[in-house]
């Protein structure tokens, strides 16, 4: 039984028109023919609590009713569109998505008013700055990157008119440094072998976002032993990478062997404890009976037995949902804490049952697992 009454954007297909979103405009611009300057209509960039993000297009005829009314930032309900899939050919995609939705005559779009789950003010698929060379040929898409402004070091970006003005004037303001900028939707650009990021109509920049990505940053570099870990760009050379779909169709040649896939964290499954007690001998979760802990293996009893991490997640990218296992070594190695840690920081997790907020922190972020 589901209790959220809303679709989420993962949800959408063309099957049917009657979907009901809850969602953020993020960003909002006009779609203006280049050649005769005719106005074609709005696009959108909205966002879901899953951090889901979608394009949206009300064509001209429709954009009366909502002038003045669709406004960035702001919370909407959603109901009655259309579902596109791209052919795969467009090009300057603002969400690296396949899909895309449209406003028809009987689309309702109304201001939320309500208490609801929280929709985070930004999403972004980040890149790093190193991308942007890579990514140079790919047209599909516009690039969301990152970057600290700490005066020893620069990017080629190049902002034009207007939008270049209002990107110096907030530069020059009272800021929190080292100043950390993220660049959405821009667009990359190569000339005399140089390659560079300019704005486009759905370019954004956010200096010191609010965004969990720049809080977690600026966190560790308060630390000493500060390093920053890019969940998405975790590659191993060498071993094979699949979409989720495919990873349900592997033969047995698979077995036992290492493979890679992109996803996003959906949700913990926090009706089970997150850690376990293991013999470190024999390599096995024990557990207490009869007010003692035993290995069924080597038979030795522990009073204070070792911990370590046990999350299992529901991750997923655009075709399809997978459960994933978390090992200790991994959870360790991104947020830098032991299960000890964790109970010291909260002593109300200790007993299994209440699953931590600092591991609540990896939902709805995406990372290269390998299994």
């Amino acid at each position: 039984m589901s209790f959220n009454k809303y679709d989420t954007v993962e949800d959408l297909n063309d099957s049917k028109h009657d979907w009901l979103l809850r969602i953020r405009a993020q960003a909002l611009w006009k779609g203006i023919t280049k050649e005769t300057k005719d106005f074609r209509g709005y696009n959108v960039i909205f966002i879901d609590d899953c951090n889901g993000r979608i394009h949206a297009f009300i064509a001209a005829a429709l954009c009366a009713k909502y002038e003045g009314y669709l406004i960035e930032g702001q919370l909407y309900k959603l109901n009655d569109f259309s579902v596109k899939y791209y052919n795969g050919d467009e090009t300057s995609r603002s969400v690296r998505t396949h899909k895309h939705l449209y406003f028809t005559n009987e689309t309702k779009f109304i201001k939320d008013e309500e208490d609801g789950m929280k929709i985070e003010p930004q999403s972004f698929d980040l890149f790093s700055l190193e991308d942007v060379q890579n990514n140079k040929n790919d047209n599909r898409y516009l690039i969301d990157v990152f970057t600290l402004h700490d005066g020893r070091s620069y990017a080629n970006v190049t902002f034009f008119n207007v939008f270049g003005d209002s990107f110096l004037k907030a530069m020059k303001e009272n800021l929190e440094h080292p100043v950390i900028i993220i660049i959405a939707s821009a667009k990359i650009n190569e000339w005399n072998d140089e390659v560079s990021l300019t704005n486009y109509p759905a370019t954004r920049f956010y200096i010191n976002s609010s965004h969990y990505s720049v809080k977690e940053i600026r966190s560790r570099i308060a630390e000493n032993s500060f390093y920053v870990t890019h969940l998405d760009d975790q590659d191993d050379k060498g071993i094979p990478t699949f979409i989720v779909k495919d990873l349900f169709n592997l033969t047995e040649d698979y077995i036992e062997k290492m493979v890679q896939c992109k996803v996003t964290v959906k949700k913990f499954d926090k009706k089970v404890k997150w850690y376990s007690n293991f013999c470190a001998k024999c390599d096995i979760n024990i557990e207490l009976v009869d007010r003692k802990y035993q290995c069924g293996e080597c038979r030795k009893i522990y009073t204070y037995p070792d911990k370590r991490y046990q999350l299992t997640s529901l991750c997923s990218d655009n075709t399809g949902t997978v459960p994933i296992i978390w090992t200790d070594e991994e959870v360790v190695r991104l947020c830098r804490k032991t299960v000890y840690d964790i109970i010291a920081d909260d002593e109300e997790v200790e007993d299994g049952d209440k699953f931590p907020t600092a591991l609540q922190e990896f939902e709805k972020k995406k990372s290269t697992t390998s299994q």
